[in-house]
């Protein structure tokens, strides 16, 4: 078991270094003075924005493309009138700054503005951050192409076996409508069979679900603690480190100190792939012509904390390919 994990880990290195072939290195022909305008559905000190917008001028800023932001700012803005007037703001600017590439990333930029306004236009799209299926807002465009955003829960409960006294999976995850739709992909996409799952609301009934789950499977997935009423980030960490029992795994970056094992996506991925996809449509290449591709690279991690509650001693090889995680030194 141990063998195939790490030949795994090994593998997702491979990754790391290779993921991006499938954007051409194609040299970019007559591009003086391009603009292109990101899109961001969220807001740049957003972690996952950051991410992105990092990923995007890091490939576009030595070909010397002027590349602005747009900030939509909403992420959990409930208020359908706020959004569509952020909309109206980002089509203003795309009429005066007059962009030769837009880059769409997350899902509101495509839902509110891009296939409301710009599907099958002349103006070139490409999408990045799309949760799971890009075809729920029409994609691809004869004029767009992107890269989705799909979790890479997949492999994550065969490593979390291999500390575990039995194969029953469960999960553990907030009541909204976005954790419950990552739940039901995690079964219809990602075809995970869970034994247990449980939603909730706040921080009495996680904590009552938690302790119950430690007995009645045999390995946990925690999904994103943003929508638990409650959660106070020194209180948890007490609790985790008093009440685990049972391997645990997420693919959140922010559930990282709560869990054994992290499998995270890569947001500068996302970034990099667009703005290398843009600079092959801006050198001539039609939008229609390249496929919509899903996320590839993989950040590991690994709670050393967590691992020493359950008496776990990770193997020196996985140890130079994951990232480690202690609450004192992040503190």
């Amino acid at each position: 078991m141990h063998r195939y994990f790490f030949h795994y880990l090994i593998q997702l290195t491979l990754i790391f270094s290779a993921s991006l072939l499938y954007a051409s290195d194609t040299p970019l022909k007559s591009t003086d003075s391009k603009r292109i305008l990101l899109i961001d559905s969220y807001h740049p000190t957003y972690s996952w924005s950051a991410g992105i917008i990092a990923g995007a001028r890091s490939i576009l800023e030595p070909e010397a493309i002027e590349l602005e932001v747009f900030s939509m700012d909403s992420k959990g803005q409930t208020d359908i009138g706020a959004i569509k007037q952020k909309v109206l703001d980002a089509r203003n600017m795309i009429n005066s700054w007059q962009p030769d590439l837009i880059i769409a990333s997350d899902d509101n930029a495509s839902k509110y503005l891009i296939e409301p306004y710009y599907k099958n236009a002349s103006l070139p799209i490409v999408f990045c951050g799309v949760n799971w299926d890009a075809s729920s807002y029409g994609y691809p465009y004869k004029n767009a192409t992107g890269m989705e955003e799909v979790s890479l829960i997949q492999p994550l409960p065969k490593h979390l076996v291999q500390y575990a006294k039995g194969n029953r999976l469960g999960i553990l995850s907030g009541d909204v409508l976005s954790d419950r739709k990552n739940v039901e992909n995690y079964t219809l996409k990602a075809g995970l069979n869970f034994d247990k799952v449980i939603y909730v609301k706040d921080i009495k009934h996680w904590k009552k679900a938690y302790l119950a789950l430690q007995t009645e499977v045999d390995m946990l997935i925690i999904e994103n603690s943003k929508s638990i009423n409650g959660w106070n980030n020194e209180d948890m960490h007490q609790f985790i480190l008093t009440e685990t029992q049972i391997p645990t795994g997420t693919t959140q970056a922010r559930m990282i100190p709560y869990v054994l094992l992290g499998f995270l996506q890569v947001p500068e991925e996302q970034g990099q792939y667009a703005a290398k996809i843009a600079l092959r449509i801006l050198a001539g290449e039609s939008p229609a012509n390249i496929p919509v591709v899903n996320n590839q690279q993989v950040k590991a991690t690994a709670n050393l904390d967590i691992a020493e509650k359950l008496s776990i001693s990770f193997e020196i090889d996985f140890l130079q390919y994951a990232d480690t995680y202690r609450w004192k030194l992040t503190e």
